[in-house]
């Protein structure tokens, strides 16, 4: 029988570009995608748009035949399914994707715990039905490598609880939430995988989510910022969303990947500086964006930085408020280790493209799409 996905966060920036890959890995497969929305019409509406755009962008004809939704919520026991949708996806599910989450920084722990905690919980008791009465080969858990929190230097695909405090209750929530997936590896074959910084495609440029390195980027653009967290060598892990998919639907199909931990991640020896980030950007605009004014970019240490803040007021204070979520990035230094995905990608041809070989497509998607504002 045909290969069929369950999988949540499909509508989001990696979920969206999972599907593709997906239908393409896996020849006659089919997706059903549990998208939230008002109503069932509304639901529908919603993966009819995902499947044109498939068609469009990616040449895949029949994925409007192969993509198909249900109305539902993480949130909700059995995921909102009814008892006869939650049946048939415990029979034809060979893979479960979990990707839905709050990435926000700023909720509640609670609230940040009832979701990303609670849908795990959700998904893994659909999972656990779907190994018992059906035929899973792999739940597939998308966390993140910020579940390392502010811990600083090596970090290590099998760590997880080691004593660290969080910059926020996303990365809080997201290494409880692991854990949750972690304690259930003896009864469901699971793979988690933790992606770092990720930005805009590597051969396009485009993204769906102007949040973090962008930030600062686009302030760069207007000439407004003066000083930026961090050293010139301080190292970002960055990762092009072309890659993170890429990676993660070649090995999310290797029977090897059962019980794994896996870092999408630069490393210490792929990562960007934050010197030829920000320069470049600088230099860029400067070309690409001549009406702009340009200003030199000092940084400055941590503490610097919130003296700074303290005293800003007024539009400075708005502009320094706006990187508060690059600041748990360059903050502090966390090296990734990817032992276990670099052993798992021997032989697929899947190659890391680094920060300096697509860094002006990525800038001139920004510019041609007015930082998402309009159509590229």
């Amino acid at each position: 029988m045909p290969e069929h996905f369950f999988i949540t966060g499909g509508t989001g920036n990696v979920g969206l570009q999972l599907l593709p890959r997906i239908l393409r890995k896996f020849p006659g497969s089919s997706i059903t995608l549990l998208v939230r929305g008002a109503n069932e019409t509304e639901a529908a509406d919603r993966i009819h748009n995902i499947a044109e755009t498939v068609i469009r962008d990616e040449g895949i004809s029949d994925a409007a035949s192969r993509i198909r939704g249900v109305h539902g919520d993480v949130l909700r026991e059995h995921c909102g399914l009814s008892s006869s949708l939650l049946a048939q996806v415990i029979q034809e599910t060979t893979y479960i994707v979990h990707g839905a989450a709050t990435i926000r920084f700023d909720h509640p722990l609670k609230e940040a715990r009832e979701i990303n905690c609670g849908g795990t919980r959700h998904m893994l008791a659909v999972a656990e039905q779907c190994v018992t009465k059906g035929r899973l080969k792999r739940f597939v858990y998308i966390g993140t490598s910020s579940v390392s929190g502010q811990r600083e230097g090596i970090i290590r695909e099998d760590e997880l609880e080691m004593g660290q405090t969080f910059f926020n209750t996303y990365e809080h929530s997201k290494c409880e939430s692991e854990r949750i997936v972690r304690d259930h590896f003896p009864r469901i074959p699971a793979v988690i995988f933790r992606p770092s910084i990720i930005i805009g495609d590597s051969r396009t440029g485009r993204t769906r989510s102007f949040n973090v390195i962008y930030i600062p980027l686009r302030l760069l653009s207007r000439g407004l910022l003066r000083f930026i967290p961090g050293t010139r060598e301080t190292r970002l892990d960055l990762v092009p969303i072309d890659w993170v998919d890429d990676v993660m639907v070649h090995i999310m199909a290797l029977e090897r990947s059962v019980g794994k931990v896996c870092h999408v991640t630069a490393g210490p020896d792929r990562a960007a500086r934050l010197g030829d980030v920000v320069e470049g950007a600088v230099a860029y605009f400067a070309a690409h964006a001549p009406s702009r004014r340009s200003v030199e970019v000092r940084f400055v240490t941590s503490g610097e930085f919130d003296r700074r803040r303290t005293a800003a007021r007024g539009m400075e204070e708005a502009l320094l408020a706006q990187l508060d979520t690059l600041l748990p990035y360059v903050g502090i230094e966390r090296l990734f280790i990817s032992g276990t995905t670099d052993a798992l990608l021997e032989g697929s041809g899947i190659v890391f493209p680094r920060y300096a070989e697509y860094d002006e497509k990525i800038l001139s998607y920004c510019l041609r799409t007015n930082w998402g504002k309009k159509p590229a």
